[in-house]
C-alpha cells in the first residue's frame, strides 16, 4: 500500500514538473509570459525514465487496529515433562482421638483342621480286671473240606516166610506125539515144525 502510494506520489509530481516547463517554453522564460498560466497545453508528451529513489518519507500514523481475527487451531498436547522432584516431608500432626468402636463384623467362615500333634506319652499299665464268667458255647461250625492226601510213607520191613503148605497130588503128563529124527538138513525144519505142532497139541506150548 504504501509502494503504491508513493508511486503516484512521484508521477504527480513529474507531470507538475512538465507543465512548468511548457510554460517556461512560451517565450523562453515565466517571467515574460503574459498571463499566470500558459495557452492551451499541448498533448502530454512521453513519460521519461524514472528517476532514482528518493528518501523515504516520514512514516504516517498508524491506523486503527482491524478487528480480532478468527480464533486458531487448537494446538496438538505437547509431551508430558519429566516429574519434578519430591518435596521434602510435611512435619506429623498431633494424633487425633479414638473413635468409637465399631460394630461387630461378622462372623466368619471356620477355618481347615489343623495338623494332628504327635501323640503323647503313654501312661502306666492299668490293674487287670476279675475274669468275667465264661459265656455260652456258640454252635458248632460248618465241617471243613478234606484236605488233600498225604505222602505214602516208606515201605515196612518183610514179615517173616510162612509155612510150607502140604504137597499136592503129582499133575498129569500127556506126552506129546513123537518126531523122528532128522536126517539131513531140510528135514531139520520140517521136523523142527511138526515138533511144535505136537507141543502145542499136547497142552505143553501155548499156541
Amino acid at each position: 500500500m504504501l509502494f503504491r502510494h508513493r508511486k503516484r506520489k512521484e508521477m504527480e509530481m513529474q507531470q507538475d514538473s512538465h507543465e512548468d516547463l511548457s510554460c517556461m517554453s512560451c517565450y523562453g522564460n515565466h517571467s515574460s509570459c503574459g498571463c499566470d498560466r500558459c495557452g492551451t497545453r499541448g498533448c502530454p508528451g512521453p513519460v521519461g525514465p524514472t528517476g532514482p529513489r528518493g528518501c523515504p518519507g516520514v512514516p504516517g500514523p498508524m491506523g486503527p487496529q482491524g478487528p480480532q481475527g478468527e480464533p486458531g487451531i487448537q494446538g496438538y498436547t505437547g509431551a508430558t515433562g519429566p516429574a519434578g522432584a519430591t518435596g521434602p516431608a510435611g512435619v506429623i500432626g498431633p494424633t487425633g482421638a479414638t473413635g468409637a468402636t465399631g460394630p461387630a463384623g461378622a462372623t466368619g467362615a471356620t477355618g481347615a483342621t489343623g495338623a494332628t500333634g504327635p501323640a503323647g506319652v503313654i501312661g502306666p499299665a492299668g490293674t487287670t480286671g476279675a475274669t468275667g464268667p465264661v459265656g455260652a458255647t456258640g454252635p458248632a461250625g460248618a465241617i471243613g473240606a478234606t484236605g488233600p492226601a498225604g505222602a505214602i510213607g516208606p515201605t515196612g520191613a518183610t514179615g517173616p516166610a510162612g509155612a510150607a503148605g502140604a504137597t499136592g497130588p503129582a499133575g498129569t503128563v500127556t506126552p506129546a506125539a513123537a518126531v523122528g529124527n532128522a536126517t539131513t538138513v531140510d528135514d531139520i525144519v520140517e521136523d523142527f515144525n511138526a515138533l511144535l505142532a505136537n507141543l502145542r497139541d499136547a497142552g505143553l506150548l501155548e499156541r
